[in-house]
């Protein structure tokens, strides 16, 4: 049989006969630190009893210590004589098990192929990121499973992005209302994820992005635009632009603003084990415009920013913490960069398939320690478009490793609401894990071996299916961020976007991101429908096979539907489709058929008090579609 190995090992040498494992056996360990890696073998020999590794004594399975062998690396030899680990330390021994793992679950653990696998990682610190703010609030053992799964494909640090979704003692109004995770919760997953090898981090944004908090009254006046609007800029409407979110920043001009993130940082950072946490500080916008407008006029806008981060740096030290932030605002006052604190690491982010990666260069040229943050490209989409997301995930990948990132950081958001459900981004997940591993990993094979080692399928048509999908939910043209599918789902009948005029943008062909030139009409929304139909019944499938373990698949299937009410609705509304009333009932009643859907799949897995926040943008469609 062909392995479905991920992350890919770096060499795989395959060789004639197999090992059968004996019902009952034994493990050989050779210190107590490795007993991690034992226990994870212990879930696939659940029989075998645990030795020190002793010269001339035989076993099952022997893990020995090897100090050449690259850190968190290993060797695996499996043969006639039983199964042999070599590592220089107790990760790299774990990172072996998960191989084997995957090995034992693909044959059943019956008959493991002989082979030696010689294997180590291209970046020391592999990162994955949810977002339980923007919508979506998963329930405690969903993010313990996250975690989890992570660990299998040798992800070691979890982010959990956290805005208003922790219950704060001090400050109960933020979160009200919104499922927030208690202090228990935190313990819970920080103790899971590391019993795991994972190392299980906080982001807590504490400069841009604070409007969920700074909303509630007792806090409105920490903003930067006083919670209403205001700015002193003179140039406040040139630099905001459409921008006009009340509430949005934080100031570092009001006396109260440190004393205020002190508070939560208290009640937060002592729950996660971690040495790290990440401060977010990103897409400040209004930044210098009101309350700290007269410093900015002092200092420039640039040095306003990085001395509250500086200064937030200084905070967390005090918590026994290294703080992180995102490095596009830095990126405005490059003349700033080499001032940036050396003990600060710095999150290089960047979304697009043509993203310039290599500037990561600034950051790390300037001795900087850095991590390059892609992104699954789920957001703002009813399915993830996959192929941007592996473009930017590989790229990144690539130029962090060029230009010495310590880490690669993974990132998944919810724009605008979580109709991107979590089950949808395991691809965009997986397939960073295994460039953050190795970044020459063979990427024509990932969507097979996706479909192996996490759907439970061995089928061509599936694998075609994925990557269809991925494909259809990639177009994007001019004036709709992102997928434009998802625009169409939710527009109004009488949206722009229903007028036939020829837009530019990118769609996938053959397989490559192709610049294009396409017109928004009925021809283009049946010729889709007819695609994600057949796409639909292969999905539909396998969904009821054995297999599956994780139950992604009745997901996926939803979102191919979803992407076919926006194909209809775009068949109905647009040029050459007619929108007659019939129609438009018809369609009505389908995504109210959807609504239903999305709600029974949401609360079986996510807390149900923001599923609000997308429901609502269904009724609204479904109120315009019989206006």
């Amino acid at each position: 049989m062909t392995l479905a190995l991920i992350p890919q090992p770096k060499t795989v040498r395959t060789e004639k006969g197999e090992f059968r494992p004996p019902k009952e056996g034994s493990i050989a360990i050779p210190s107590a630190s490795w007993l991690p890696a034992a226990e994870a073998l212990r879930t696939l020999f659940p029989k075998y009893v645990l030795h020190a590794t002793a010269p001339g004594l035989p076993n099952t399975i022997t893990l020995f210590l090897n100090r050449k062998v690259k850190p968190q690396g290993y060797t695996l030899d499996i043969g006639g004589e039983g199964i042999f680990i070599e590592a220089s330390d107790a990760d790299g021994a774990r990172n072996a098990v998960r191989t084997l793992g995957q090995i034992a679950r693909q044959t059943a653990g019956t008959a493991l192929p002989a082979l030696r696998i010689n294997d180590w990682p291209d970046f020391p610190a592999r990162g994955a990121f949810l977002d339980l703010s923007r919508g979506r609030v998963p329930k405690v053992e969903r993010i313990a499973e996250w975690a989890a799964t992570l660990a299998d494909y040798k992800i070691n640090q979890a982010h959990l992005y956290i805005e208003h979704t922790f219950r704060y003692r001090a400050h109960p109004l933020i979160g009200k209302g919104a499922s927030p995770l208690d202090a228990a919760d935190v313990l819970r997953l920080d103790a899971h994820a590391s019993a795991r090898g994972v190392e299980l981090i906080p982001a807590m944004p504490c400069c841009g992005h604070m409007e969920k908090i700074l909303k509630h009254a007792p806090y409105r006046d920490l903003a930067e635009d006083w919670g209403v609007g205001r700015y002193a800029a003179p140039d406040a409407e040139d630099v905001l632009g459409d921008f006009r979110t009340r509430g949005w920043t934080i100031s570092p001009a009001n006396p109260d603003t440190y004393p205020f993130l002190h508070s939560l940082f208290a009640e937060v950072l002592p729950l996660f084990r971690s040495e790290r946490v990440n401060i977010c500080c990103d897409e400040a916008y209004d930044l210098g415009l009101g309350q700290s407008y007269l410093m900015a006029e002092m200092t420039g806008r640039g040095t306003v920013y990085l001395d509250h981060v500086a200064k937030l740096g200084e905070m967390v030290k005090h918590f026994g913490k290294r703080a992180m932030f995102w490095g596009d605002m830095i990126r405005r006052y490059p003349e700033l960069i080499e001032r940036v604190p050396e003990d600060l690491t710095v999150l290089d982010w960047g979304y697009a398939a043509n993203h310039d990666f290599g500037a990561i260069r600034d950051f790390t040229a300037k001795g900087l320690e850095c991590y390059a943050c892609p992104g699954t490209s789920s957001w703002v989409s009813l399915f993830p478009r996959l192929y941007e997301s592996a473009a930017n995930i590989a790229g990144f990948a690539r130029a962090g490793l060029r230009h010495g990132a310590a880490g690669l950081l993974n990132t998944d958001w919810g724009d605008g609401g979580h109709y991107n459900f979590l089950e949808y981004s395991w691809y965009g997940y997986l397939f960073g894990a295994e460039q953050a591993w190795n970044t020459k990993a063979d990427r024509a094979s990932f969507t097979r071996r996706f479909c192996v080692a996490m759907l439970g399928h061995d089928a061509a048509e599936l694998a075609e299916a994925v990557d269809r999908l991925g494909a259809v939910s990639h177009l994007s043209v001019e004036g709709c961020y992102q997928s434009v599918w998802q625009h169409v789902f939710f527009a109004k009948p009488s949206d722009p976007l229903f007028n036939g005029e020829p837009r530019r943008g990118f769609a996938v062909i053959d397989g490559k991101i192709t610049p294009v030139e396409v017109p928004l009409d009925a021809a283009l929304g049946e010729e889709t429908a007819g695609a994600l139909e057949e796409i639909r019944g292969v999905l539909a499938k396998y969904a009821v096979k054995k297999g599956d373990p994780l139950g992604i698949l009745p997901y996926w299937v939803f979102a191919a539907d979803t992407l076919r009410h926006a194909a209809r609705k775009l068949a109905v509304l647009g040029p050459g489709g007619g929108g007659s009333r019939p129609a438009r009932k018809a369609l009505h009643r389908e995504m109210g058929e959807l609504l239903g859907r999305f709600e029974a799949l949401w609360v079986m897995r996510n807390q149900p008090s923001e599923m609000r926040i997308t429901s609502a943008r269904y009724r609204g469609a479904m109120r315009a579609l019989l206006k």
